[in-house]
């Protein structure tokens, strides 16, 4: 019996394999970029618009992204741009050595920052110290510092509507506008550039090495 013979394999056009490879990756590549500018369009409905300049009028945003937080039982708040975090349970470590509005550092992972009570900057009442239960870490590009709050902070959405530019006042710098409930927004960008929360590294390392050099250095034996 005869065996049937195979017919013979055609050459692989190599050529033309390639060609689709390149078309499919192209067509992949297309309908991802498809899908990133979808998302990208639909995050940018969801997110809340963040007001430039309130006292000029001339911006086009329509809200503005706040962190309320509380001072001698008032309320004031800060543009969600100039906050980096919230930490609850913030343990202050108190330093000699430093300005009567410095309440000391605060260890955010393994970076140390200086920790401030606005209440004298901001004339208000100091009857009692604040306790390390809450603090804002303020910064943009990256945290420079935290400053305390009587109460769990609060982050809000307000339309413009509801923000008026604040009356000029000496001593008052950092007012940048009120709410329609009364809390005072204060300007971030100045509060970030003020000297008074300038504190050197050399300053905090020297403050710290004092405090265990006072508090952990072993007596000497007479």
């Amino acid at each position: 019996m005869k065996t049937p013979s195979r017919p013979a394999a055609r050459p692989l056009d190599w050529t033309a394999v390639r060609s689709r490879m390149a078309a499919a990756i192209e067509q992949t590549e297309a309908l991802l970029e498809a899908a990133q500018q979808d998302s990208e369009a639909q995050y940018e409905q969801r997110s809340p618009r963040v007001a430039v300049d309130v006292s000029a009028g001339q911006s086009e945003e329509q809200a503005v992204g706040l962190v309320i937080f509380v001072l001698a039982d008032r309320q004031f708040a800060l543009e969600i741009r100039y906050v980096c975090e919230i930490v609850s349970r913030a343990r202050v470590s108190p330093l000699p050595g430093m300005p009567p509005h410095a309440c000391g550092v605060y260890d955010l992972r393994g970076q140390l920052l200086p920790v401030f009570d606005l209440r004298g900057p901001l004339d208000l009442p100091q009857e009692a110290r604040i306790a390390d239960d809450w603090a804002i870490v303020c910064g943009q590009e990256r945290p420079e510092f935290l400053i305390l709050s009587e109460a769990a902070p609060e982050i809000s959405t307000l339309p413009l509507e509801q923000i008026r530019a604040a009356e000029p006042a000496p001593g008052k710098p950092w007012h940048w506008a009120t709410t329609k409930i009364g809390a005072v927004i204060l300007d971030g960008r100045r509060l970030l550039d003020d000297r008074r929360f300038f504190l050197e590294d050399e300053q905090i390392t020297a403050s710290d090495e004092t405090e265990r050099t006072e508090f952990h250095e072993p007596p000497t034996s007479e």
